[in-house]
């Protein structure tokens, strides 16, 4: 599935230039395997002209990781406001990762769970608070809404959004010599086995 190239307009400025390139960077390598030395050639410019947009690389990670969330969200939000059961919102949504944002950008989920350990304290509780806040509560209440017109099961709202982005997890990246990108196809059975699970309904 190719992102959309509505969804990824040509850059603007330098410093969208240096997040798109750091996040690529940081995907590949992850955030202790690349220098700013290697950001700054990545971008063609001088360390000089990287720190005149970013203090540091833990600040690089901090705006990647929130960026990332936003966009996260108004995929959430153009779901809910398109869809009106839970099933068609999380469908939607999940779709949209995959045909609008291109790996890297996917992959900041990975980044999220994976980096956070790198930025301080206080970085750290603030980007926690943002991503319940904008992710994972919304993901939650789709669930929640879905319980209580009785479409779904009466299960941990918290428990299903983590189930479902277990399974998504392998897949929030580029391609890999393990496995390959996923097709349309293979995205509706990875769905398909979320809601309805692999064991045959006849055994």
């Amino acid at each position: 599935m190719k992102p959309s190239a509505v969804d990824n307009p040509p850059l603007s400025s330098m410093r969208e230039k240096i997040l798109r390139q750091t996040t690529r960077l940081f995907v590949e390598r992850g955030y202790d395997g690349v220098s700013i030395r290697e950001i700054a050639e990545a971008c063609n410019i001088t360390k000089a002209a990287l720190y005149y947009h970013f203090v540091d690389k833990e600040r690089l990670l901090i705006e990647i990781l929130e960026t990332g969330l936003d966009t996260f969200h108004q995929l959430l939000d153009d779901a809910r406001r398109s869809h009106q059961n839970a099933q068609s919102r999380i469908r939607a949504f999940v779709f949209s990762l995959f045909s609008r944002l291109p790996p890297e950008n996917r992959a900041v989920i990975r980044l999220a769970t994976q980096e956070m350990g790198k930025l301080q304290p206080e970085l750290r509780a603030q980007f926690a608070h943002h991503y319940r806040e904008k992710f994972l509560q919304p993901l939650m209440d789709i669930f929640t809404e879905g319980q209580k017109t009785g479409e779904l099961r009466p299960l941990s709202s918290e428990l299903a959004v983590w189930a479902l982005l277990g399974m998504l997890y392998p897949f929030m990246s580029s391609e890999s010599p393990l496995r390959q990108e996923l097709t349309t196809q293979q995205l509706e059975q990875v769905l398909e086995i979320f809601w309805k699970g692999i064991a045959s309904h006849s055994a």
